[in-house]
């Protein structure tokens, strides 16, 4: 699977959307759709791996040099001392993560 199409897959398991995954890595919804649609193919280092933080994938699976994607459900699940979560609860709370690091990067000054 290609990296425009493992993005996706990531972005989207996230329940993100272009726009957010934008804001997150400090680029504009086009560019990302551009990267998602193959368009833009050389990426610089720097921005496969705020691509991956944002997603919380390992950059090494989006480039396609691992096939296994590590699960989130799992991430969490062990960091929530097994509560029981649906999908929908899941997604919530990975956007909710997402929504704390885009705050704390623009604290940062990043």
């Amino acid at each position: 699977m290609s990296f425009s199409k493992r993005m996706k897959q990531s972005r989207e398991k996230q329940g993100m959307t272009l726009a957010e995954l934008g804001r997150t890595i400090g680029k504009t919804e086009a560019t990302v759709q551009r990267y998602e649609s193959g368009n833009i193919k050389n990426l610089k280092n720097d921005t496969i791996e705020n691509i991956a933080n944002a997603l919380n994938v390992n950059p090494a699976y989006l480039m396609g040099w691992i096939d296994d994607e590590p699960s989130n459900e799992d991430t969490i699940a062990a960091h929530l001392d097994g509560d029981d979560f649906t999908e929908e609860e899941l997604a919530e709370i990975r956007k909710y993560a997402n929504y704390v690091r885009e705050q704390h990067r623009k604290m940062q000054g990043e």
